[in-house]
């Protein structure tokens, strides 16, 4: 029950934040970009890199905290993700507006990537373990069915 509460509740809060501080710092991004004035070239200012890749940062780092609270382990590939965005954001600072967001995407589809290729064989084993749960649940489900179907026949009289 406090793996749940500790997970669920005071876990969800902060991983919400972090999309809504990714979020808010996207938009300011984005509205940046598409700027007839201004556009692709010109430098951030103000709040928009830093919530950008802080938002990113609190998700990935609450992520983390929920695997550890919930699985008892921790992912070494997210931990890099952590550092590599907290490294990131300095340099964020001084790219233009596209390049922000090119360096957050890359460091984020190079998670997905890493982890993609890392844990091919956790999900292939995980496959195999569900796959053999169903068909052993299917096996027992037809043998039960089998037996109760015997059991009706031999209860019905026979007519001549």
């Amino acid at each position: 029950m406090a793996m749940a509460r500790d997970a669920y509740a005071y876990g969800y809060l902060p991983m919400i934040a972090g999309v809504i501080l990714f979020s808010i710092g996207n938009e300011q991004v984005l509205h940046k970009i598409t700027d007839p004035a201004g556009g692709i070239s010109e430098k951030i200012e103000g709040p928009a890199v830093p919530m950008l890749f802080g938002g990113l940062i609190c998700y990935f780092a609450v992520n983390l905290l929920f695997q550890l609270r919930t699985l008892h382990t921790v992912s070494w590939t997210r931990v890099g993700v952590i550092v590599a965005l907290t490294v990131a954001l300095p340099i964020g600072k001084h790219l233009p507006a596209l390049g922000v967001l090119t360096l957050a995407a890359v460091i984020c589809v190079g998670l997905v990537a890493v982890e993609v290729l890392v844990m091919s064989g956790s999900r292939h084993a995980l496959r195999a373990a569900v796959f053999h749960e169903r068909a052993t649940h299917e096996a027992h489900e037809a043998a039960w069915r089998a037996r109760w179907h015997n059991v009706q026949e031999s209860d019905e009289p026979t007519t001549p």
